[in-house]
């Protein structure tokens, strides 16, 4: 064999093991992934079934349709779960708060091929129903909790609420589950909502707070 022939085939044997290292190590990494996305799926395993468990108490569904619907959840649950892992999502939601949202919102669509109309409109109304008591429960327990280090008036409560009301974002359900600290760490309120109804002194009790998102 030439001294050329040599080199090519050097050469050729390391191009090849190289690939092959590259490819061992993107398996790896999609190993790493599917693990992950498991274990999301069995910890989203609750909203899912709580979520039909919603809907089979609402709909009031047929044989046929429960298998359906079963199958639905299983693929929002897997769905949900790549949500959470995706790189660039933005920290603006918690990953349980995403995940049931996701469902949710998976589940729902499906809902329309499987319902019938009636079935649909009660779904949707009862729906409607539960997601203003959660926004309700949600502004309450955090208003309870501004006032337990603000001391607010009657009147700068009322003001805190009627703002988040008006403003009320999806992603701010999140907040509900702060009252598991024990008042040691407070939502991120945006300030806009809450520091023009407080006093100079108050202002300064809010600036101190230890505000989290929860991720």
């Amino acid at each position: 064999m030439s001294h050329r022939r040599l080199l090519l085939a050097i050469l050729f044997v390391g191009l090849a093991f190289s690939f092959a290292r590259g490819q061992d190590a993107k398996e790896a990494v999609q190993q790493q992934l599917d693990a992950r996305q498991q274990q999301y799926v069995q910890l989203l395993q609750p909203a899912m079934w709580q979520e039909l468990d919603f809907i089979r108490q609402v709909c009031d569904l047929t044989p046929e349709q429960r298998p359906q619907i079963k199958d639905a959840g299983d693929i929002a649950v897997k769905e949900a779960a790549k949500a959470i892992l995706q790189p660039q999502r933005a920290v603006r939601v918690s990953q349980p708060t995403l995940g049931a949202q996701t469902i949710r919102d998976l589940l729902h669509a499906s809902l329309k091929k499987t319902l019938t109309s009636e079935q649909l409109e009660r779904f949707e109304a009862e729906d409607a129903k539960r997601t203003e008591a959660r926004k309700q429960t949600t502004i309450l327990m955090v208003a309870a909790q501004l006032d337990s280090a603000l001391y607010l008036s009657q009147e700068q409560r009322d003001k805190i609420e009627k703002n988040l009301q008006t403003n009320w974002q999806r992603d701010w359900e999140q907040w509900i589950t702060m009252y598991q600290y024990n008042g040691q760490y407070f939502p991120q309120v945006p300030d806009q909502h809450v520091v023009p109804h407080l006093n100079p002194d108050q202002k300064l009790v809010w600036e101190g707070l230890q505000k989290v998102n929860i991720s």
